[in-house]
């Protein structure tokens, strides 16, 4: 159970960060899944990818010492493998995370 759990914790880390992400920035270059909904991760995974062709896996055995370094690594990741030049966020009621709206600004001087 606690494996599970701690899964789980991995997932929303993961799963947040990129949700924060896209919803600001409105940036489809990258997906996200885990081993729970995907056929061929490792049990207790979750994998994004990007149009670039790179992939971050993090499998919980992994990270499960150390989860409080998932979600500044997302976040890295993220800003490393897009490119927010010309991305268009929905329209929302949702304000948006500000360091993905700053980086969604940098990209897009207006």
């Amino acid at each position: 159970m606690i494996r599970y759990r701690n899964f789980k914790t991995l997932c929303s880390y993961v799963c947040g960060e990129f949700i924060r992400f896209y919803l600001t920035t409105g940036c489809d270059q990258i997906r996200y899944t885990h081993s729970q909904i995907t056929e061929g991760l490792p049990n207790y995974s979750c994998r994004l990818d990007s149009d670039d062709g790179s992939v971050l896996l993090l499998p919980l055995d992994d990270w499960v010492d150390r989860l409080d370094e998932v979600m500044p690594l997302v976040r890295t990741w993220l800003g490393e493998h897009s490119d927010l030049k010309g991305c268009k966020p929905e329209k929302s009621h949702y304000q948006g995370d500000r360091y993905w709206f700053t980086r969604w600004q940098e990209a897009n001087p207006w």
